[in-house]
C-alpha cells in the first residue's frame, strides 16, 4: 500500500485527490494526509476527500511517518524548495509540472533523489496516457509514412484572481510554463526528440509574462513543428502529426482519449481509449510500480527527458528576454 500526502490543496490537488479516491484501496494507493498554509483550509480539503490527517504547515506533513510519497502542487516558484524539503525527510515525490523553472535546479534535484534512494518524477501526466503510447507505436510502425510536421495548439481564458495567479512573475507564471509545456511534451512524444532551432516572439501581459506565443521549431531529421500557447483566447487543444502517407489527428491531445488516423487516400481509423478515471491514475500507477521495484526514476518519463524540457523552457525564455521576478 502506498500512502500519499498532498502538499498544497489548490485546484489541481482536488483532481489528484479525487483520482486516488476513485482508484480505491484495491489499487494499493490511499490518501493519508494533506497540508496547506492554513489549518482551516487543510481541514476543509481533508473533510471533502476523506483524508484522515490535515496539517497547517508543510513541515508537519513531511514529518508524518505515515506518509510514503508526497504529491506537490504548490506554485511553480516553490517546486524546487518543496521537493528538497520532502527528500530531506525521506519522502518519495511526484511534483506538478513545470518540475522547476530552471533546468539546473531540475538536474540537481534528480541527482539528490538518486543519491538518497528516493523516487522522484515530474507530474507531466500526458507521458503515461495509453493513447499517447498507442500513437507512438503507430508512428514507429510507419502508419503515416515519414513524419514531416507537427502542429499543437492550446488556449483558454482565465479571469479575475485566477488570471492574476496564472501570470504573476514572482510565481514563475505565464502561458509557456503553464500550458506551453504540454505542446513541447506532445512534440517530443510524437517526434522522439527535443526542440532544436526555433523562432517566435511572445505577447506579454501587464505582469511581464507571456499570455500568447507561437513557436516554430525544428526537430531531429529536419521535422518542423508549429506550437501556439495562449491564456486569453479560447482555442481547441488540438494536435496533428503529418506524414508522407497520412496524419494522426487528436481533437484534444492533452486529454488524449481519441485520435484519428487519416490516410492520404481518405481512409480513416478511429482509436478511442477512455480514461479509467480522470487520466491522473496512470501516473499514480507509475509511481507505485517504480517504488515497488526500488527505482528512483521512471523509465516512462525519465529525469533526462524532464530536464530536457526544463532546458527548452530556459532557452525559449532567454530568447524572449523574459526573466521571472523570483529568479536570483
Amino acid at each position: 500500500m502506498l500512502h500519499w500526502g498532498l502538499l498544497a490543496t489548490g485546484v489541481i490537488a482536488r483532481k489528484f485527490a479525487a483520482t486516488v479516491n476513485a482508484m480505491g484501496q484495491a489499487e494499493q494507493n490511499v490518501l493519508v494526509a494533506c497540508a496547506a498554509r492554513e489549518q482551516t483550509r487543510a481541514q476543509a480539503f481533508a473533510d471533502e476527500f476523506s483524508i484522515p490527517t490535515a496539517y497547517g504547515s508543510y513541515e508537519q506533513l513531511v514529518n508524518d511517518p505515515a506518509v510514503d510519497i508526497v504529491y506537490i502542487s504548490s506554485p511553480n516558484n516553490l517546486h524546487a524548495e518543496h521537493i528538497r524539503l520532502c527528500l530531506a525527510h525521506g519522502k518519495h515525490v511526484l511534483c506538478e509540472k513545470p518540475f522547476t523553472f530552471i533546468a539546473k535546479d531540475a538536474a540537481e534535484l534528480y541527482a539528490l533523489a538518486a543519491e538518497k534512494g528516493l523516487f522522484l518524477m515530474e507530474a507531466l501526466w500526458t507521458y503515461h496516457l495509453p493513447l499517447i503510447q498507442k500513437a507512438q507505436q503507430l508512428l514507429a510502425e510507419g502508419a503515416i509514412g515519414q513524419v514531416q510536421h507537427l502542429r499543437a495548439d492550446y488556449g483558454f481564458i482565465a479571469t479575475g484572481a485566477r488570471r492574476v495567479r496564472k501570470f504573476r512573475s514572482e510565481l514563475a507564471g505565464g502561458a509557456l510554463l503553464d500550458i506551453g509545456i504540454y505542446n513541447l511534451a506532445f512534440a517530443r512524444q510524437m517526434l522522439g526528440s527535443h526542440l532544436g532551432n526555433f523562432t517566435g516572439q511572445p505577447k506579454l501581459s501587464e505582469f511581464g509574462t507571456d499570455w500568447f506565443s507561437h513557436i516554430t521549431g525544428e526537430y531531429a531529421g529536419g521535422i518542423t513543428a508549429a506550437m501556439t500557447a495562449c491564456i486569453g483566447l479560447q482555442m481547441p487543444v488540438q494536435g496533428v502529426v503529418y506524414g508522407t502517407e497520412g496524419q494522426l489527428f487528436f481533437p484534444n491531445y492533452q486529454q488524449a482519449q481519441k485520435m484519428v488516423l487519416i490516410k492520404n487516400n481518405g481512409e480513416e481509423e478511429v482509436f478511442e481509449m477512455p480514461f479509467d478515471h480522470t487520466g491522473f491514475e496512470y501516473q499514480v500507477r507509475e509511481c507505485a510500480r517504480c517504488i515497488a521495484q526500488g527505482l528512483t526514476a521512471s523509465p516512462v518519463y525519465p529525469p533526462q527527458t524532464s530536464i530536457a524540457h526544463m532546458d527548452e523552457l530556459d532557452r525559449i525564455r532567454a530568447a524572449w528576454g523574459m526573466k521571472f521576478a523570483c529568479e536570483a
